[in-house]
């Protein structure tokens, strides 16, 4: 992205506008790079790269070729041909390589208008997700899904048609209930009851609380609390688990999303800080420099 003037509302707004690029009543969008130059520059065009970004809305990314590697909530994923990526509201993602020949196609969409088809799957599906993101399908499940999202592009495309939003959320629960069917392969191929560690359950348990109430709590003891465990023995063994004691973690959320919003300079540091529950921007940048080495307004400009 060159600059903020190609933003659009809806919190869609990091999503770079291009030739080919779709907007449906400001809540769907549809977007691929097909066709375009194979160059670093294109790509770039398509994908930002340049800061991480907080996702408040849904989006679907098919892969058809070359490879994207991003992070997204300090997990990081690495798509290449028919791999499906699967970002949720309130997500933190950062672009951190795409190969000059990547090939994408995107879909997005904002509240719930168009979200998947409850069933008891559906639970199952979201909590994989949030922890997983990327899906491998097969070549065939990949041509499906790009048949699909062209069907939604040529509907909405198509003049003074009164049910556009009635179709699209009838493809959105085409392709919701493929993706219960790829998860239900994976959990048949992987062993739906493979025994996680005791350290495993407490760290996918922590990192969903710290997603939920980072920016009001920083503390351990906030966590260990909602875990019923003391605070040192959830740190031993979230360091067992993942390498990195909970404090960590829990200042990574928090400087993902400060980054996040320094870049989309919407917000002055001190609303920034007001925002992630800083007593004030004093802090609020000591903080952000002990973790970072630069001030949060030098972040904003670079």
């Amino acid at each position: 992205m060159k600059s903020s003037s190609i933003f659009r509302p809806l919190d869609m707004a990091m999503l770079p506008v291009m030739e080919h690029t779709l907007f449906f009543e400001n809540e769907f969008m549809l977007a691929d790079n097909f066709g375009e130059l194979s160059t670093s520059e294109a790509s770039s065009e398509f994908v930002a790269v340049d800061h991480p970004f907080k996702v408040n809305f849904t989006f679907i990314l098919l892969c058809t070729q070359g490879r994207l590697r991003v992070r997204l909530n300090l997990q990081e994923f690495m798509l290449r041909a028919d791999c499906v990526l699967v970002v949720l509201p309130g997500s933190i993602g950062e672009c951190l390589e795409i190969s000059d020949d990547c090939q994408v196609a995107m879909i997005a969409y904002s509240g719930s208008r168009y979200e998947e088809v409850y069933t008891s799957f559906s639970v199952q599906f979201r909590r994989y997700l949030s922890r997983q993101s990327v899906l491998a399908v097969s070549s065939e499940e990949m041509a499906e899904s790009l048949a699909i999202y062209h069907a939604m592009r040529r509907k909405v495309e198509q003049p003074d048609f009164a049910f556009t939003r009635e179709v699209l959320n009838a493809y959105m629960q085409v392709l919701s209930c493929n993706g219960y069917q790829w998860l239900t392969r994976y959990v048949r191929q992987n062993g739906q009851e493979r025994a996680e560690s005791r350290q495993q359950q407490l760290f996918g348990h922590f990192l969903e609380l710290v997603q939920k109430h980072y920016r009001a709590e920083r503390g351990v003891a906030f966590y260990a609390n909602k875990m019923c465990l003391t605070p040192k023995y959830l740190s031993l063994a979230i360091h067992q688990a993942s390498g990195r004691f909970a404090g960590d973690w829990i200042r990574d959320y928090v400087i993902l999303e400060a980054k996040a919003l320094l870049k989309s300079r919407s917000y002055t540091v001190q609303q920034i800080s007001e925002m992630l529950n800083f007593a004030n921007p004093s802090f609020f940048g000591k903080y952000f420099k002990a973790a970072t080495g630069c001030s949060p307004r030098r972040y904003m400009l670079e």
